[in-house]
């Protein structure tokens, strides 16, 4: 509970090693010497005292006493808590080491009883827990307790979870300024709570122990260290000798040896030892079981070895056996017993039982005892020591006072007990009248007699020459007779009952009917009659007889049915009769059919509509009449619930239902009907012609309302793509309801073409034509014809590509088509031969062209070609001024580009600054002629100026009309500074 530094650690382990070289080195110099054993005790408690190091209790405890089973699983115990000269800073805890949780507590709050702080208590998860709030842990004060050196045991009680015997408690936060000295990183202390105190050992009397402490644990209290326990019985008392002697290790380890009456407690005597190897205890022990408890200081050094011995001073030889000799009888008041003799040092005498008897000696094994009382007296001989016994009995019968145990009068021919008291067996029975009866053992005092006739018998009983006698009477006892009832009824079977003191008879019966007794011999006998009245029965026994009358009743039976019946249905009838169940009768318009007619539940049918009347006869009565009507109902159809219209079909199903006795279907319209099953309530109709039917059905004894169904034909649908591109087949699917008898036909195809279905009767179909055009299919059902035209025809591929590349020679081609070949290949079919096709054979290929120019690429698909025109040109480059001064020099307006296979019907014109045309052709450029700066009108040339120009252009890729304008500079004057600005312009332009 509180944190020490490592210094005082650190000292405590030299602390450690200091006293033990010290006590080794002492104790082996000085063992022999008791001065010096005094000297080096004294040495040792003064290094103790004034050695701050070592200046620690090492011993803190935890004590367990009085360990008791609550009875609810479970237990309280005694905890005594021994804080140690280490003290306790914040509080200590307790917990077990195992799965032993602590429930509770008698205390909320514990004292210290060194420095009178207190603790706050409290029970959580299993574990006890003292805290002291008031320390602080950076002055590490105020200490809940500082240590009193034996002085600091807080003592209080706990409930645990379960049996905590064997088991160890420990605490961390006692004596925990020893931490270091321990070597550990917290101080825990434990203790061993005290199992079930069972010995190691056992001696009877004498006896010794050669056995060692080290594995055995701490058992008892009372015995600080590990503890072995002796049983010893004492059979006779005596001194006893102790003697426990360690026979192993260097020397001679603290030891403790204990005579207790008890294990575990009630110590009678005890003795210590710090250095001494013998131990002796010399102590009286009287007669019955004791335990010696050994308890020796054990470790490397000294591993706990003993021997114990144990010697009593009480003389153990066996004594003679014991003879009383065989019982006797005598019909005398005193008798001589004759017995074996004890031997020197043992003594003999004799003492009464029972009875009652003077003994002339009673110490000598020949004696007369009078004044022998009647009857049965017991003698003890007993021959003695001082520490054993034995004895004898003899029984001694006085036959001179006879009495007897027998009834005066006995029943019915029972057997006659015949008991005598005295006699031990010796006499004799005997009988007058001596006929009828017999003796089953004349020489037993305890037998009976058997009697075969009624009357009084003389019993006498002969012993010591004497005669006892008595009269016991055999006399016959009416059998009483009940019964539960003494009315029954219906003829149920009853029992009788007949009580008897003995000589059982049997039954007989009278009465206006026969009777049934199913065992005439039987005390409890089963009856039954054929009839009803009353009659009696007799029970012959015991010498005579009883008579009972029973009366056999009838009794009316109850019935119930229903009131109603419908169609001529099943039904139940239902009687409740106490027994003598009998039949049913009927009357009524037609005939009821039983399934059968003694059954107390039968299903009944009836054959006609009408009122019955039903009565059940049995228990010897008639039950009143249940009327039962049988009655029609009208059948319902289901099915049509309303009129129906069906198209296209000649079938239908129909359906019923009636309660019961179910009829036929009729029917009513413009053609036949033919019925699956006319008889029952579901059934299926087919008519041949369509048209108004109506339908019928009869059952119950009537008939149902009508139902009406419409047959009516319909118009058949075709369902198609009316233009089929790319392909010389189609799907067709039939919109009819039935879907069923139609046929698909061609009507009309295109001349020399073949037209035919998959399956010209399914209603879904495929159209497979041997060329391209128009066809007309028709669909025959339900009565009608459906006309519908279908046109087949190819598609041209779709081209997407360029019109026009700006200065490059590769151009991207992609063709999309229905055709399920895709098509192909790429052809060029026009423009400079050397085209490069990636992939020819592609709907998608980049292609490369030798030079700049118009080409045309074709692409077959679907039984059709599609081409593109693609120029590959750079676009027209326009100069801004010209100098048509005849040097050679820009004499012309020249456009660059101006390919004749691209552009065609171009047309030239030129604006002075008035807007006035000074120039203008067709072709321009074209046909290879180009401007030189003279009108046209007149073939002059024009002044230097700036001039406006239009060119429009046919481009035949694009299929369009292009147009370009800007501005001319004419020069004509041949000077350096006209030439220098002819450069520059030309040069802005580029």
């Amino acid at each position: 509970m509180c944190n020490k530094c490592s210094k005082i650690h650190r000292n405590l382990k030299v602390k450690k090693i200091v006293i033990n070289i010290i006590n080794l080195y002492f104790y082996r110099m000085f063992k022999k010497i008791s001065f010096f054993k005094i000297f080096f005790s004294i040495f040792i408690s003064l290094f103790f005292i004034n050695n701050s190091l070592i200046a620690c209790d090492t011993t803190p405890t935890l004590t367990v006493s009085n360990v008791i089973d609550n009875g609810d699983g479970t237990f309280y115990m005694d905890i005594s808590a021994c804080i140690g000269s280490g003290g306790s800073a914040d509080g200590f805890d307790l917990y077990f080491n195992n799965d032993i949780n602590i429930l509770g507590t008698t205390v909320t709050e514990v004292t210290a009883p060194a420095t009178g702080n207190t603790a706050t208590v409290s029970v959580s998860n299993g574990i006890w827990l003292a805290t002291y709030n008031d320390f602080d842990p950076v002055t590490n004060s105020p200490y809940f307790e500082n240590g009193g050196w034996g002085l600091d045991c807080i003592d209080f009680g706990i409930i645990v979870d379960e049996n905590p015997e064997g088991a160890t408690l420990c605490s961390v936060g006692i004596n925990e300024d020893c931490l270091g000295f321990t070597q550990n990183d917290v101080f825990i202390t434990c203790g061993i709570i005290p199992g079930p105190c069972l010995p190691n050992y056992s001696i009877t009397d004498n006896g010794s122990i050669d056995s060692d402490v080290f594995p055995a644990g701490q058992n008892c209290n009372f015995a600080p260290f590990n503890d072995e326990i002796i049983e010893l019985t004492v059979t006779c008392d005596g001194n006893f000798n102790f003697t426990l002697t360690q026979d192993a290790g260097f020397w001679a380890g603290e030891s403790w040896l204990t005579v207790a009456s008890a294990c575990c407690s009630g110590p009678i005597e005890q003795v210590m030892s710090f250095f001494e190897g013998t131990l002796t205890i010399d102590t009286y022990l009287t007669e019955g079981v004791y335990y010696v408890i050994v308890d020796i200081y054990s470790d490397g050094f000294q591993p706990g070895d003993y021997i114990l011995d144990v010697n009593s001073s009480a003389d153990l030889s066996l004594v003679t056996t014991s003879e009383a000799g065989s019982n006797l009888l005598t019909c005398e008041d005193e008798i001589v017993l004759n017995v074996n003799d004890p031997a020197n040092n043992e003594i003999g005498t004799w003492s009464v039982i029972s009875g009652f008897g003077v003994f002339s000696d009673p110490s000598s094994p020949t004696t007369l005892v009078t004044s022998l009382g009647n009857g049965e007296n017991i003698f003890q001989w007993e021959i003695f020591t001082e520490c054993t016994n034995s004895t004898d009995e003899v029984i001694i019968e006085v036959a001179n006072n006879i009495s007897f145990d027998i009834p005066n009068t006995v029943y019915c021919l029972d057997d006659i007990p015949l008991n005598v008291i005295g006699g031990n067996n010796n006499g004799e029975w005997s009988v007058e009248p001596n006929l009828n009866v017999q003796i089953d053992n004349i020489s037993a005092n305890n037998t009976f007699a058997s009697v075969t006739a009624y009357g009084t018998y003389i019993f006498s009983y002969t012993i010591c020459g004497e005669e006892f006698s008595t009269t016991v009477n055999v006399e016959s006892s009416a059998p009483i007779l009940s019964s539960i009832s003494n009315t029954y009824s219906c003829l149920e079977s009853f029992s009788l009952n007949a009580v008897i003191e003995g000589d059982p008879g049997y039954w007989e019966g009278e009465g206006p009917f026969l009777t049934n007794i199913d065992n005439p011999i039987s005390l409890n006998p089963t009856i039954t009659v054929n009839g009803y009245g009353t009659y009696l029965f007799t029970y012959y026994g015991c010498g005579t007889n009883s008579s009972i009358e029973i009366n056999m009743t009838g009794i009316e039976p109850s019935t119930n049915g229903p009131e109603d019946i419908y169609c001529l249905e099943p039904f139940e009838l239902n009687a409740t009769v106490d027994g003598d169940p009998g039949y049913w009768s009927f009357s009524g318009p037609g005939n009821a059919i039983f399934n059968d007619q003694e059954l107390l539940n039968p299903i009944v049918t009836v054959d006609e509509y009408g009122t019955y009347e039903f009565i059940y006869n049995g228990c010897g009565e008639s039950s009143e009449p249940i009327y039962v009507n049988s009655l029609a109902i009208e059948p319902q159809i289901i099915s049509p619930t309303e009129n129906l219209n069906i198209y296209c079909e000649l079938e239908s199903q129909l359906e019923a239902i009636v309660l019961g006795d179910p009829g036929y279907w009729d029917y009513q319209g413009p053609g036949n009907a033919i019925f699956s099953n006319p008889t029952s309530t579901s059934t299926n109709v087919i008519v041949n012609q369509y048209g108004e039917y109506t339908f019928t059905y009869y059952g119950c004894g009537t008939n149902s309302e009508t139902a009406i169904i419409n047959f009516e034909p319909v118009q058949p649908e075709i369902l198609a793509e009316q233009i089929t591109s790319c392909a010389l087949s189609t799907n067709l699917e039939a919109i009819i309801d039935n879907g069923q008898n139609i046929e698909w036909f061609i009507n009309n195809s295109p001349t020399g073409t073949n037209a035919s279905f998959t399956n010209s009767t399914s209603v879904n179909t495929e159209l497979i034509v041997s060329d391209y055009g128009t066809y007309e299919i028709g669909l025959n059902g339900c009565g009608n014809t459906t006309l519908l035209e279908i046109q087949f025809e190819p598609t041209p591929p779709h081209i997407i590509a360029p019109n026009f590349q700006n200065c490059i020679l590769t151009a991207s081609l992609i063709a999309y088509t229905d055709d399920p070949s895709q098509g192909g290949p790429w052809e060029q079919i026009y423009g400079e031969p050397g085209v490069i096709f990636t992939d020819q054979t592609s709907n998608f290929t980049d292609i490369t062209v030798p030079n700049f120019g118009l080409y045309s690429f074709a692409y077959p698909a679907c039984d059709t070609v599609s081409i593109i025109n693609i120029g590959f040109e750079c676009p027209l480059v326009f100069s801004n001024v010209i100098t048509p001064n005849d040097d050679g020099n820009n004499e012309q307006f020249i456009i660059k580009n101006l390919n004749p296979e691209i552009y065609t019907e171009s047309i030239f014109t030129v604006y002075n600054r008035w807007g006035v045309i000074v120039y203008n052709t067709t072709g321009y450029g074209i046909s290879g002629e180009w401007w030189n700066g003279k009108t046209t009108y007149n073939n002059t040339q024009v002044t230097d100026g700036v001039y406006y120009y239009v060119l429009e252009v046919f481009n035949n890729v694009t299929k369009e009309r292009e147009k370009y304008t800007g501005d001319l500079n004419i020069f004509m004057s041949n000077s350096s500074s006209s030439n220098e600005n002819l450069k520059m312009m030309n040069l802005n332009n580029e």
